[in-house]
């Protein structure tokens, strides 16, 4: 009987453990978004009014220890190699780093943008872009909103029904 009761409370812990892991990952497809609107935030002031180009940008934004969760930041280079493309290297930086498919579009458009015309056009494309992470931050919000306590409440009656069932 005592270990019929251990497994139970193991079940149950699993199951709360599995509702609760999948709930903290609605809260950092969350927190992601955050992050790149202070990545958009800072790429257009350093394009906008510093009128840098893209490897003073990124060097930038290495050092940035607000943007450390962006870590394909770190794989972009930060002078200009003979040889090299800028686009490719953030295109595979940004593919690299595996982000939801919606942020990987982001960061993907962000990265064709940067460098590619005057710092105005530039501003304007990022301000684009900032609107569009509004919309998604949004909806990431109400998905954590929602789902992030369905999943920590359904993992653990599916835990407890898997003990109720062992003992």
């Amino acid at each position: 009987m005592l270990l019929r009761i251990a497994a139970s409370a193991a079940f149950v812990a699993a199951g709360g453990l599995i509702g609760f892991r999948l709930a903290d990952k609605l809260r950092r497809e969350q927190e992601l978004c955050t992050v790149i609107g202070c990545l958009l935030r800072r790429t257009a002031f350093l394009v906008g009014y510093r009128s840098d180009d893209v490897y003073a940008v990124c060097a930038e934004l290495k050092r940035d220890s607000e943007l450390a969760p962006l870590t394909f930041l770190q794989l972009l280079p930060a002078e200009y190699e003979r040889g090299s493309d800028f686009r490719a290297c953030w295109e595979n930086a940004v593919i690299s780093a595996h982000y939801c498919s919606d942020e990987e579009s982001l960061l993907l458009r962000l990265g064709r943008i940067i460098g590619r015309s005057d710092s105005a056009s530039q501003l304007d494309s990022i301000r684009a872009l900032e609107v569009t992470l509004a919309d998604l931050e949004q909806r990431r919000r109400e998905s954590y909103l929602r789902k992030g306590r369905l999943y920590r409440s359904v993992g653990l009656l599916f835990g407890v029904m898997a003990g109720i069932m062992v003992i």
